[in-house]
């Protein structure tokens, strides 16, 4: 029995890359105590935010942690 494959749109791309977004920023948010509103709004400034919704990158496929990695690594790199 073979499977047939799919190719994942453009919209189920963008939904997990809102997904892994909201994730990672919810347990970000709670570990800085600050709201989420304002993690997000800094988070929507980044780099890493643009690279997570160009879906070429593929970073929506990874989870929170990684995408947190990523974030913490450029907030590093900045300050």
């Amino acid at each position: 029995m073979t499977e047939s494959v799919k190719e994942v749109s453009s919209e189920q791309k963008e939904a997990s890359a809102i997904t892994v977004m909201r994730c990672m920023l919810l347990d970000f948010s709670e570990e800085k105590g600050i709201p989420f509103e304002q993690a997000m709004l800094a988070f929507t400034k980044s780099k890493t935010y643009d690279d997570l919704f160009d879906l070429e990158t593929d970073i929506w496929k990874e989870g929170p942690e990684y995408l947190r990695g990523l974030y913490e690594e450029e907030l590093n790199t900045v300050a």
